[in-house]
């Protein structure tokens, strides 16, 4: 089930079954904003899967205006969209969410984008989460490489164009 923080509009998503009770209590992890959240007991997700059956794919980056664009472009695409901004938010949704892809900007405040690529390599969910590394600093086919070996199932430039990231998407996610 996906929800929406009431204070800062971040989107999440969390497992209705996984209680007893017929209400969540949140904290959201982007503005520790507390809040309660109804729960319908005939609701069952899988992970990584919205309940429309959508791949989740999170989309993590620290300018929101690049997220909001991201989103946008992918917004034709049969997904789910979560987003986080910053790396210690992202990793907090991939471990909990297990979306099947991961759009991760390297350059992060908290937890970087190289060191939740490291981390990844020893997550328990690693073969359910693909990564789509980006980069506006870093560019080129050594930088690729660099992501690549260290855990990344590709690599954009964040100047790129709508339709490669759509299709690279697409690519990664079988669509």
């Amino acid at each position: 089930m996906v929800i929406t923080c009431p204070a800062c509009q971040s989107r999440y998503r969390i497992d209705p079954s996984a209680g007893k009770s017929k209400v969540a209590k949140i904290k959201c992890p982007g503005c520790n904003h507390l809040f309660e959240v109804p729960l319908a007991e005939e609701i069952k997700t899988q992970q990584g899967e919205a309940p429309s059956g959508q791949p989740v794919v999170l989309v993590v980056d620290d300018a929101r205006f690049f997220r909001e664009m991201i989103e946008e472009i992918l917004s034709e695409l049969p997904v789910e969209l979560v987003t986080a901004a910053d790396g210690d938010e992202a990793w907090q949704l991939i471990t909990t969410l297990v979306p099947q892809l991961v759009l991760l900007d390297l350059n992060l405040p908290g937890k970087g984008g190289k060191e939740i690529l490291q981390s990844l390599q020893t997550y328990t969910h690693r073969d359910q989460v693909k990564v789509l590394a980006m980069s506006g600093v870093e560019r080129g086919e050594e930088a690729a490489s660099e992501v690549r070996l260290i855990g990344a199932d590709d690599f954009i430039s964040k100047s790129f164009k709508p339709s490669d990231l759509q299709a690279r998407v697409r690519d990664l996610l079988d669509l």
